[in-house]
């Protein structure tokens, strides 16, 4: 059985994906990822949307109102996206990164 990898490995697996340009072939351009937020209270609403377009650009979308959130919740909260959710946090770490390398 193989042993569940430390945080600290994770982090540093995640600053080398970050850090080093890559194209994930099984995802096809002009494609809509779509996925429903955790809580979307029976409405069917709050979706994360990504979209690559054919030069390797990438949109990122909801269907939220302005200032509402869509909530990707851990495992032990209920979540049902938990690859969303940490793709969604090595987009925050990447921010913060690019935030300090060069701010706008």
């Amino acid at each position: 059985m193989a042993t569940k990898p430390s945080n600290e490995r994770l982090v540093k697996d995640s600053l080398r994906v970050l850090n080093n340009p890559f194209w994930i072939p099984e995802l096809n351009t002009d494609e809509l990822y779509a996925r429903l937020r955790d809580d979307y209270d029976g409405t069917k609403k709050g979706h994360v949307m990504v979209q690559i377009n054919q030069f390797g650009d990438i949109y990122i979308a909801t269907d939220r109102k302005p200032g509402q959130f869509s909530r990707f919740r851990t495992s032990g909260g209920g979540g049902h996206s938990l690859r969303v959710r940490n793709a969604l946090m090595l987009l925050a770490l990447a921010i913060k990164l690019d935030n300090e390398e060069d701010p706008l």
